[in-house]
């Protein structure tokens, strides 16, 4: 066996995370054409809305509630404990010192009491 072939512990916890959030997703989209489906081809009382669609829709919006908070968790925390730590500020690149002497902004300035164009 090729030991090159081999997965580390990162890309089995991002493969992990993956299809845990493919499958948060699909319940998602699941409930979610769930209740489409009731509201189109389900036949409703002509006045109001039928009890138990009030205790379905209850139901799935506490459910779709979580969903959506636990994939936006799982997206968020991104790679466990490396997520927490402040990124590392690079430091200030040193600016190059000049070979030949650069001569300061007053040496432009005319001595006399001439005009400049």
């Amino acid at each position: 066996m090729n030991n090159s072939n081999r997965r580390s512990p990162d890309e089995w916890h991002a493969i992990g995370q993956f299809w845990t959030q493919m499958a948060f997703a699909m319940c998602l989209v699941g409930a979610t054409f769930g209740v489409i489906y009731c509201l189109i081809f389900v036949t409703q009382p002509m006045v109001g809305q039928a009890k138990n669609d009030a205790v379905l829709f209850e139901i799935l919006k506490t459910v779709l509630t979580s969903m959506i908070s636990i994939i936006g968790t799982l997206m968020a925390v991104g790679h466990g404990s490396n997520a927490s730590t402040l990124p590392v500020a690079p430091k200030p690149p040193v600016p190059p010192v000049p070979q030949v002497p650069v001569k300061p902004l007053s040496a432009n300035v005319p001595s006399n009491n001439t005009e400049v164009p």
